[in-house]
């Protein structure tokens, strides 16, 4: 059993169902708990916890909750959170891996179908009542035997990896280091060879949470040595992908379309030409979204609270210096 002064408290402030709640206070009774979904509310509250279940938090919330030992966030990523004073105060950090791949996974397939199968120009086609099938005929393409270059293998990227190569792509693979349990792979490269895999996909998705190592790395260059032709999606983050240079790309047919679940910023201003290309499909930042995610969640963290009571090591640990 951990060491805390009296017994544990838990403060909930994200948004889980009534039975998922009951689940977690049925799972631990002698617990106190605390479930604050308007997060002014759980800040103003006097209630001091021990472990945080939420989807951010900001430094001043942080200052509120001195007795805090462990956070559970709910999303893949912490770049939102003050990850230095988590450090300094050798709080214990885990996300929601796990949770979000699947429906990250599909929404950078539903791109992939949209654009060989040619619904954008359809569905814009038919706001219009123009009829323009033989036209979009000529431009369809399949997807069985193409390539696709998943950037980031973590549980976004292998997700995707493994529903790739069931619908018969030919599937490579870059991260820092080789990834020997994901068989779908077909190829890997490590970052450090990615511009010379770059031009050798048809699809590229980048899948990076964002570091201090991803940041910008869709560059320019990086986007000019894709094949001619090629298809771009982000369904990570967006300050990883230059988007003026993505912009400029898809403008004079460089590449042929992209589809981008989040930007820089978000929502990306008015005049910004990515709003109004027709090669482009941005379905703001909705891909993790899903009925599950709840159900997911909070299984992820009733066995990680099993972990924190007995002093076993948490799962999905992140180590704040890094971000992942």
């Amino acid at each position: 059993m951990v060491d805390l002064e009296g017994a544990p408290r838990i403060l909930i402030t994200t948004a889980l169902d009534e039975d998922h709640l009951d689940t977690i206070l049925g799972t631990y009774p002698d617990i106190e708990f605390r479930a604050r979904i308007d997060r002014e509310s759980a800040v103003e509250d006097d209630f001091s916890p021990h472990i945080l279940l939420c989807d951010r938090l900001s430094a001043e919330d942080l200052e509120r909750y001195p007795d805090l030992k462990w956070i559970q966030i709910r999303s893949a990523g912490v770049d939102h959170l003050p990850l230095d004073m988590i450090e300094r105060r050798g709080i214990q950090l885990t996300n929601g891996k796990g949770a979000h791949g699947i429906p990250v996974a599909e929404t950078a397939l539903a791109m992939m179908f949209a654009f060989a199968s040619g619904l954008p120009a359809l569905v814009r086609a038919a706001d219009r009542r123009d009829w323009i099938g033989r036209t979009v005929a000529r431009s369809r393409f399949e997807l069985d035997g193409q390539t696709l270059l998943v950037i980031g293998l973590g549980d976004l990227g292998a997700t995707l990896a493994r529903k790739a190569r069931g619908l018969g792509m030919r599937v490579l693979g870059c991260d820092r280091e080789p990834k020997p349990d994901l068989k779908a792979l077909q190829g890997f490269v490590t970052v450090d060879q990615l511009d010379q895999a770059l031009p050798q996909a048809h699809h590229v998705a980048l899948c990076l949470p964002l570091t201090e190592d991803t940041q910008g790395i869709m560059s320019a260059d990086r986007i000019n040595r894709m094949r001619v032709g090629a298809y771009f999606y982000n369904v990570g983050r967006g300050l990883t992908v230059d988007h003026m240079a993505l912009a400029a790309a898809l403008t004079n047919g460089r590449l042929a379309g992209a589809g981008l679940d989040v930007t820089d910023p978000e929502p990306i201003p008015q005049d910004h030409p990515l709003w109004t290309l027709p090669n482009v499909l941005l379905t703001q930042h909705v891909g993790g979204a899903s009925p599950y995610n709840a159900e997911r969640i909070t299984d992820l963290f009733t066995q990680n609270l099993h972990r924190f009571l007995q002093g076993v090591q948490l799962l999905n640990l992140v180590d704040p210096r890094r971000g992942y």
